[in-house]
């Protein structure tokens, strides 16, 4: 009885966790399904450079690339800073740690072009072009 409810209980954890696992609002444009999400960016130091990322790729930070909890890697995101409109396309190549509260960390490229270097972190909005297969 007992093995029979925590498989229960696993089934449904893992059942609830597919649907929320990229947790991203689902709207529609011109025909095209547009995945989106808004929240806080930061970027990598340059003493991550070099270090291996959680695809297995050494992290470039001249690279234009992100960490993000759950989206697959390989996916292409369009980021765009809230605060000056300023946009770039991202591969995702490594994990957000999930317990930093940051939708993305960015590479250093990628922080320059978004224009936030000096702040450290930005609000951000990101839409999926690719979700990635990985």
């Amino acid at each position: 009885m007992r093995k029979t409810k925590l498989m229960a209980i696993l089934l449904l954890s893992a059942s609830l966790a597919s649907f929320s696992s990229v947790g991203l609002a689902k709207t529609e444009r011109n025909g095209f399904l547009s995945l989106e999400q808004s929240g806080v960016a930061s970027y990598y130091s340059d003493k991550m450079h070099g270090q291996r990322t959680a695809n297995g790729e050494f992290y470039d930070k001249n690279a234009l690339t992100a960490a993000h909890a759950s989206l697959p890697f390989g996916s292409l995101v369009r980021v765009v800073n809230l605060s000056n409109n300023r946009s770039v396309e991202l591969r995702i190549n490594s994990r957000a740690h999930k317990a930093n509260k940051r939708l993305l960390d960015v590479s250093k490229r990628a922080a320059s072009e978004l224009g936030f270097i000096q702040a450290g972190l930005a609000k951000v909005k990101i839409e999926v072009l690719r979700v990635g297969d990985a």
